[in-house]
């Protein structure tokens, strides 16, 4: 099993609306991560995507941005989201994607001190949401645009010491 693959079972087993909004996990380089969600099971009364599914996918995009970069790091810790906000740019009439990218294309110092010295540190994470098809490189204009703050606490290495 993929790295991916795994952590999409965990997102579904470990946050039950992730499976209900058939988030599906599509991509992940160490720098950006490609998640998508149908348009049926998170439409409106307009028949457009609805609001809060559409800030969840998000949120659920920047949240495991900031879960596998620890991975990458050896590090696991308690992950929350602090603030968020959404600007929705045009209706989500089809299936949707987003994508969420690490400031730079890397993991910013500050984050890494902080992790290093306090087992703890905040990273400002920005999704872009867009129609159709998952694409790393989209060629439209975003439909909606998350800002949030990430909060990671508890940060503890994942690799056994040696005896």
């Amino acid at each position: 099993m993929t790295q991916l693959s795994a952590f999409q079972n965990r997102i579904h087993a470990e946050i039950p609306l992730s499976r209900n909004l058939g988030i599906e996990l599509h991509s992940w380089d160490g720098s950006a991560l490609l998640i998508s969600a149908p348009l049926e099971p998170n439409t409106n009364h307009q028949g457009t995507g609805f609001g809060g599914s559409v800030y969840s996918v998000a949120v659920t995009a920047a949240w495991g941005l900031v879960e596998l970069a620890l991975a990458d790091l050896g590090l696991k810790g308690d992950v929350v989201v602090q603030t968020g906000s959404i600007d929705y740019l045009e209706p989500v009439s089809t299936d949707f994607y987003a994508i969420c990218r690490l400031p730079g294309g890397e993991v910013p110092e500050r984050f890494r001190k902080g992790l290093a010295r306090h087992g703890k540190a905040r990273l400002d994470l920005t999704t872009e949401v867009f129609c159709g098809t998952p694409n790393n490189s989209p060629k439209a204009d975003p439909v909606a645009v998350f800002q949030g703050r990430f909060v990671v606490q508890n940060a503890r290495s994942t690799i056994a010491p040696q005896l």
